[in-house]
């Protein structure tokens, strides 16, 4: 896997145009910046695409760019078939199904931090707002009333704010808050207490903090499932809150049963709630949401926790640099489906994917049949890197080569789990046989290298251990089973075998000349690492590796297997 994410060079070769989607407005900077850095690209704005067009519009299109209007579902994904990227110019990316996408090895990118001090400011000014009563005493001087008695409000100095997720917004609200003098504790299963009292930050159990906090705001991502955060305040830990406490919620809508919050709004056991976010946006006929909006304890705003000039530039321009990245090849750094692997860590490891890859795909042509469980093992300083993205690429060559499966570092332990394909890991920073060296072997269901079985030299004889190193940059393998040949893993190769005495070469040479085929580069490993051989030895056998300008016709290759001392004839094509 030379690039992170091949498809994409691959289609704009072909076609010669990318072309880009953008189904919800983003600020002009963002699309300036697509028409800068990608020329070439046909860029189509359609806001407002109902789910039907978009589908069948979708086909097209190399990348998408969505805000949270779009709903990118898993039909949507099925008819896009030359897609490559989802940008989300934003943080939540609930409006896309990113499983689906991970399984057809699409990226899905957001904008973690282009909207986070928008997104921080409006939770204090709704704070504020709950603690003064600013829009119930402007809607009451609008409507040409003094009331002056009715909206007694409190202070927040020396009370305590509750942060319900410690991530970058919910750090950016507590800062703030620490400069109106407030006293803040927070949850998070996912933040060191130590980190946290650095920022001046205690952390608590949820139930703690519910039962300690004045103010409560919430800023973790929507996850469902067992241990998942839709409905996290549900009517259970509104009763927990003290008496007189205030929620707002500026993060997803649902995060918070909304029916139990009208509940405990009624009951008078809160003093009121701020919600930007919804569990239905629009809300539209929900019958909870309309009396939600209605209470006059409730402040609302329309999901504006993004909606300020310098957030939606941020956003838009952060998700189309990603974009740009995506289809030149290379990988992103907010992939929301991908592991974060930092940009000068994958240039040290693109020849090593390189060379994993045609490990993988050199395995599946010399020796086909089913895979449970492959080792891979690094010795040498590559070792200490994150070598994630070099196991996405074994996986790539071992079953690109057998399916029709598109593999990358975004679905490969998908599909490999798919194919019931286990991946185990050995490093060690001291050397092998190279000063950096990977070696695969396939392990059998008994548990032991099958490359043991079959008899050495032997049409039968098992290859399935390989090994390979990079030199000046260039992957070469240096072991294929039994031998140690060196070659470099391009075009078309023949493999044989053979006695390692005289005559062997000029053999297939002969049968390579009649059908006029070049040899290029030619390297015969022997079946140890160092000979010491006497004229008195019987020969051993070695493995020829012959590269050549065009593949040898099938007649040629039988010719060859005929002649007795040449055995294991394999033609392989990268």
């Amino acid at each position: 896997m030379a690039e992170a994410h091949d498809r994409a060079a691959d289609t704009a070769e072909a076609t010669q145009t990318i072309k880009i989607l953008i189904t919800d407005r983003i600020a002009h900077e963002g699309i300036d910046l697509l028409r800068a850095q990608l020329p070439e690209a046909q860029i189509d704005e359609r806001p407002g695409l109902k789910p039907e067009q978009l589908k069948a519009a979708i086909g097209d299109y190399h990348a998408l760019i969505v805000r949270s209007e779009t709903q990118v579902t898993a039909e949507v994904l099925a008819a896009a078939t030359n897609l490559k990227i989802v940008g989300r110019a934003g943080v939540g990316v609930d409006n896309i199904d990113t499983e689906a996408a991970t399984r057809q090895g699409i990226i899905v990118v957001n904008s973690p931090t282009g909207n986070i001090i928008a997104a921080a400011e409006h939770s204090i000014a709704m704070l504020m707002s709950l603690a003064r009563h600013v829009p119930g005493a402007n809607a009451s001087m609008k409507a040409g009333k003094w009331e002056k008695s009715r909206f007694l409000g409190v202070e927040v100095r020396n009370k305590v704010l509750g942060v319900v997720g410690l991530g970058k917004v919910g750090m950016a609200v507590a800062r703030r808050a620490q400069g109106l003098e407030m006293q803040i504790i927070a949850f998070d299963p996912f933040v060191a207490p130590e980190q946290a009292r650095k920022n001046g930050v205690t952390m608590l159990s949820l139930e703690e903090l519910l039962q300690q906090a004045d103010f409560i705001t919430l800023h973790t991502s929507l996850t469902s499932g067992p241990n998942g955060t839709r409905g996290l305040i549900g009517e259970h830990e509104l009763s927990l809150m003290k008496p007189g406490a205030r929620l707002i919620n500026c993060a997803r809508g649902g995060l918070i049963d909304e029916a139990a919050l009208l509940k405990a709004l009624e009951e008078k056991h809160i003093a009121g709630a701020a919600l930007d976010v919804f569990s239905q946006e629009p809300i539209r006929d929900n019958e909870t949401l309309k009396q939600l909006v209605a209470h006059e304890r409730v402040i609302v705003t329309p999901h504006l926790g993004a909606s300020t000039e310098e957030a939606q530039i941020g956003v838009a321009t952060d998700v189309a640099e990603q974009v740009v990245t995506v289809l030149r090849g290379d990988f992103p750094r907010a992939a929301v489906n991908a592991p974060l692997i930092l940009s000068e860590t994958l240039k040290i490891l693109q020849p090593y994917m390189s060379l994993v890859e045609k490990m993988g795909r050199l395995y599946t042509q010399l020796q086909p049949g089913p895979l449970s469980k492959i080792e891979l093992s690094y010795n040498g300083d590559i070792a200490n890197y994150d070598l994630r993205p070099l196991q996405a690429a074994l996986i790539k060559g071992l079953l690109e080569s057998v399916s029709d499966a598109h593999v990358n570092m975004v679905n490969a332990q998908v599909i490999a789990k798919e194919w019931g394909l286990e991946i185990v890991e050995q490093k060690s920073s001291t050397p092998a046989e190279f000063a950096n060296q990977v070696t695969l072997r396939v392990v059998s269901t008994n548990g032991y290298a099958s490359s043991l079985a079959g008899k050495a030299g032997t049409d039968n004889e098992q290859i399935e251990v390989l090994s390979g190193t990079v030199m000046h940059g260039i992957p070469r393998i240096v072991r294929v089973g039994r031998y140690w040949p060196e070659f470099v893993p391009e075009g078309y190769i023949l493999f044989c075998r053979n006695p390692d005495q005289p005559g062997m070469i000029g053999r297939v040479g002969g049968i390579l000349g009649k059908v006029n085929v070049n040899i290029h580069r030619m390297d015969v490993g022997p079946s140890t690492r160092k000979r010491h051989h006497t004229q008195q030895d019987s020969p051993d056998v070695a493995l020829m590796v012959i590269s050549v300008d065009d593949p040898i016709p099938n007649w040629a290759l039988d010719e060859l297997s005929k002649t007795g001392d040449i055995i294991g004839v394999t033609m392989v094509k990268f």
